[in-house]
């Protein structure tokens, strides 16, 4: 293990340790209890078997690379040899520490730091995972697909993921959790854009309904860069993931999508925020979620503006469609705005089924079912349809809907 590598997991571990557990007194986990959690029980498994993707909603068709982690390592890896003449280099983390340190140094452990208690243990106990490099002008059409899965019941999984586009670059990387045996996931990303660059990045979580899932996504967007984060939650018994964008060049666009479905007693709390660094930045947010039985859904979504970032125009949006009574979200949407010239606005929405609504479609022969899944759909539709790719868009529907007994 190289020198500065050893350095920031001893950093991560320290920070991992002084930090502890949160609890509901810390701002960012006040609706998000993890009391009764016993964390050192889960380990990571040393045996990485091999296998296929099973449940992998977006494993289907072409694409330019393909990587699979099972447990603890990478079991699987392929890159189109006509992509790999370009300079694209994609594969395990953990194999190309060494061999591309100058590419994995400068990103490491820097976007997202060790300041908080489940990015520090990560940064210190990751075993495997991504690495995505894109040279400058290369546009790669077809789609890169990752998948992640905890194969052995009751252990852990600690990945990190690393995506660097150089100038002018294009891409789609697709990142996949599967439901395998119940466990602890816990992982990062992070994403460097250079100027002009544009991708479009697809997570979906589907983990088992007894796992525990955490993640930390958190991206960089130079000048006139483009990224297109589209995310779906459908798994895990308690949750949390951070998706941070950072708009740090004049220009440059983030535009940030999620679907969600919640139902028995899971627990999902999405941490986003879009911060403008730069003059004349776009990022556009809108999160739709459908909530069942006595699920609880948590957004907390922050745009933040830094002085001199003038043109700023940000938007940000939750609606939830509660189909349960006894189903509960909580909205919290923030400005922080240091300076003037903006535009920024937000809005947070939670509600049942509109009567009028289904009334109207039974009034035509719909029967109350199909008519309250047509509506949930319709509902969900505008979300998903900000996902270019159609084959993926369509994909995600299938999975989503399946998820609503309605």
């Amino acid at each position: 293990m190289s020198t500065w590598l050893e350095t920031r997991r001893k950093a991560a571990a320290e920070s991992s340790e002084a930090l502890g557990v949160p609890s509901l007194s810390d701002e960012h986990w006040r609706f998000t209890s993890l009391r009764g959690i016993d964390f050192d029980r889960y380990a990571v498994s040393a045996e990485a078997t091999a296998g296929d993707m099973a449940g992998a909603i977006l494993g289907e068709g072409d694409h330019a690379g393909r990587l699979v982690m099972r447990d603890g390592g990478v079991v699987a890896e392929e890159l189109l040899a006509d992509v790999a003449a370009q300079g694209v280099v994609f594969g395990s983390l953990a194999r190309l520490a060494d061999e591309h340190a100058a590419l994995i140094e400068p990103i490491l452990g820097t976007i997202v730091g060790y300041d908080e208690r489940f990015a520090a243990e990560n940064g210190a106990l990751w075993t495997d995972g991504l690495l995505l490099h894109v040279p400058a002008g290369v546009k790669v059409q077809l789609p890169f697909h990752t998948a992640y899965e905890i194969a052995t019941a009751e252990s852990a999984q600690q990945w990190r993921v690393i995506v660097s586009l150089g100038e002018g670059a294009e891409a789609t990387l697709v990142e996949e959790h599967l439901p395998g045996q119940p466990g602890y996931a816990n992982g990062v990303a992070e994403l460097v854009l250079a100027e002009t660059a544009h991708l479009t990045y697809v997570v979906v979580q589907d983990r088992n309904d007894a796992s525990l899932h955490f993640a930390a996504h958190r991206a960089e967007i130079a000048k006139d860069a483009t990224l297109e984060w589209s995310a779906c939650s459908i798994g895990s018994k308690t949750g949390k993931t951070r998706m941070e964008t950072r708009l740090t060049g004049e220009g440059s666009t983030g535009r940030l999508s999620a679907v969600y479905v919640v139902d028995g007693k899971r627990h999902l709390d999405l941490d986003t925020t879009q911060e403008h660094d730069a003059p004349n930045a776009v990022s556009d947010l809108a999160f739709k979620g459908v909530l069942l039985d006595s699920a609880r859904s948590v957004w907390r979504g922050v745009i933040r503006v830094a002085e001199g970032a003038h043109g700023t125009d940000a938007y940000q949006e939750n609606r939830n469609l509660m189909l349960s009574p006894t189903a509960r979200a909580d909205s919290i949407p923030g400005l922080e705005i240091d300076t003037n010239d903006v535009r920024c606005t937000h809005g947070a929405t939670a509600g049942p089924v509109d009567p009028m609504l289904k009334f109207y479609l039974m009034s035509r022969g719909i029967p109350q079912a199909e008519a309250e899944r047509m509506i949930v759909e319709g509902f969900l539709e505008e979300a998903l349809e900000r996902i270019p790719d159609l084959r993926i868009r369509e994909a995600l529907t299938t999975a989503v809907m399946r998820r609503v007994p309605v």
